[in-house]
């Protein structure tokens, strides 16, 4: 006789508190030609990333992300110069210092600058990741000991787990992890970080 099993999926989260703050910033210069496009746009990008290190960041957090050049044309579609554009990833760990370098950065080099994104980020997420699994194989095992019970069994050995992933969720508003970023007036509203993982587990019935 075929050996009896239950296969069920659990989703598990748990809240952790933001101690990072991820921005993308973009730096873009308008040019005639390629070559004086891209040399605007890189004193840009060089005036940033030292303006991100007077405050405090560190090599490790700042990574170029992209560089791109393209043409430009007026309203009538005759080309007029040219667009070049740097991505700069920098990750703030002192959270009051975000607002501080948003300000010097748009008064160092104006309406070039560019905010792609600005996002609260957890810099080690094993341990919140630890507890959505355990919650997400919990409340997977709940619901395979129901179906035991209505199936007249009770569960046995697990015999497989396969997770379907662990990620984050988004923010939940609680409480305030830096105080208004005064220069450039953004208010940062840390929250918890919500993290959820999710599982398919199969037990034996017996």
């Amino acid at each position: 006789m075929a050996r009896r099993t239950v296969t069920v999926s659990g989703a598990g989260q748990a809240a952790v508190s933001p101690d990072v703050v991820r921005l993308e910033l973009r730096v873009g210069h308008d040019a005639e030609d390629v070559a004086a496009a891209l040399v605007g746009a890189s004193e840009g990008m060089t005036r940033l990333a030292s303006i991100v290190r007077e405050h405090g960041v560190t090599d490790a957090d700042i990574r170029t992300l992209d560089a791109t050049v393209g043409q430009r044309w007026d309203s009538t579609g005759t080309p007029v110069g040219f667009t070049a554009q740097q991505r700069l990833s920098v990750t703030v760990r002192r959270l009051e210092s975000v607002g501080e370098i948003l300000a010097a950065a748009a008064a160092s080099i104006g309406n070039a600058l560019l905010v792609d994104q600005v996002r609260l980020d957890v810099s080690d997420r094993r341990d919140g990741l630890r507890r959505a699994r355990d919650a997400a194989f919990a409340d997977a095992r709940d619901k395979a000991e129901q179906y035991a019970a209505l199936c007249d069994a009770e569960l046995g050995r697990v015999l497989g787990v396969a997770e379907a992933g662990a990620v984050p969720l988004g923010m939940r508003q609680g409480k305030l992890m830096a105080a208004a970023m005064d220069s450039a007036g953004m208010p940062v509203e840390g929250g918890d970080l919500d993290l959820a993982a999710s599982v398919t587990v199969t037990w034996e019935l017996r």
